[in-house]
């Protein structure tokens, strides 16, 4: 009878222990994005093909072309980036889904574009992250040449 008590208290303990790990993990969006760059528009879209819904205000774009990086948010709107918005908006809703786009418009460098400390020019690979403000894990990732 005792063996028994001793091996229920220790089953309690180790499944109690055990269930503390199963919810504590962030689970962040996973999308597929297909980015289409415009640069005599000086704007970039980004275009939801499918996968989990995010808002504009919980992520940020990083785009980077060999050792320069640049980070943009909705927050850089004025600042780094001129517009940072789903096509199409104008609503208070800025949840992006499937079938939803969004662009980012930077600013005319020459012949260029500028995105933050970044300017896009001709003839580079430019990869490209959208990331979870939350979690930090990567939404979608890509690679466009220009």
């Amino acid at each position: 009878m005792l063996m028994l008590a001793v091996t229920v208290m220790i089953a309690a303990i180790v499944s109690t222990y055990a269930g503390g790990f199963s919810g504590s993990a962030e689970k962040s969006p996973q999308s597929s994005i297909r980015v289409t760059p415009e640069l005599n528009k000086n704007q970039i879209y980004f275009d939801h093909n499918g996968g989990d819904p995010f808002t504009l205000s919980s992520i940020y774009v990083v785009l980077q072309a060999y050792d320069n990086k640049t980070t943009l948010s909705i927050n850089d709107v004025g600042g780094k980036v001129d517009e940072f918005e789903e096509v199409g908006g104008g609503s208070n809703d800025t949840t992006i889904r499937a079938g939803d786009s969004f662009f980012i418009q930077g600013y005319p460098s020459g012949d260029n574009t500028r995105f933050g400390s970044m300017i896009l020019t001709n003839n580079t690979k430019i990869t490209w992250l959208i990331v979870d403000k939350e979690t930090g894990h990567t939404i979608s990732t890509g690679e466009f040449y220009l």
